[in-house]
């Protein structure tokens, strides 16, 4: 069965938010709620009758997770992330909020930890694949469903990823790019980053990002 997909645009910081849904299924998923209250997300449960039972974050920065708290609290969602990410994002040194507004934020750690589950999950008969890529952070992961690729920091189209803040790697993401490349190309995948807009897979190169 098709899954749709709906980014929102976080605020204050312009990353991506994505609902992906079926139009048989009541319930939904929600990739990197990066925006405190949760409005437009609210707004778009309510009128497509959804109701979130998955949180996935690529990666453990502020600005992908600020809405995990909200969303858990009114639906008892479980997150999903890597190992890694689960134990920084209730730092808030280390999801970097404090660094942001002096103040900073701590959220619930994960539920699901894709490397207990062998990188697997199945979602109302959907396969989704997930894939460590170390490099913006150490707890960075993609994930394929279907025929999207989404992949928080560590691809973003016509940006160098970001290997500068406390975990990053140029070396590790060289690692994890050519993975990914190994693994997906040729599978017409179309990208949907952490920020900015979509783009076709197989027309990228590594060197486009490191």
């Amino acid at each position: 069965m098709e899954v749709i997909v709906k980014r929102i645009i976080n605020k204050p910081i312009d990353s991506n938010s994505f609902i992906l849904y079926q139009q048989t299924q009541n319930n939904c998923i929600v990739i990197d709620p990066g925006t405190k209250d949760c409005n437009e997300l609210f707004e778009f449960f309510g009128k497509n009758h959804l109701k979130p039972d998955l949180i996935v974050l690529t990666h453990e920065h502020f600005d992908h997770i600020w809405g995990v708290n909200k969303l858990k609290d009114t639906f008892d969602c479980k997150i999903v992330c890597s190992g890694l990410c689960s134990g920084k994002i209730s730092d808030k040194k280390k999801n970097m909020s404090l660094f942001y507004d002096q103040t900073g934020f701590q959220s619930y750690s994960g539920d699901i930890i894709v490397e207990e589950i062998n990188y697997v999950l199945d979602w109302n008969d959907v396969k989704i694949e997930f894939i460590e890529t170390k490099g913006h952070t150490e707890g960075s992961i993609c994930l394929v469903v279907s025929d999207m690729l989404f992949t928080g920091d560590t691809m973003i189209m016509n940006h160098k990823t970001v290997t500068k803040f406390p975990g990053g790697s140029k070396k590790d993401l060289s690692g994890s790019l050519n993975l990914l490349f190994l693994k997906l190309k040729g599978r017409n995948l179309r990208v949907f980053p952490g920020h900015g807009e979509p783009f076709e897979f197989d027309k990228s190169i590594i060197s486009d990002f490191i």
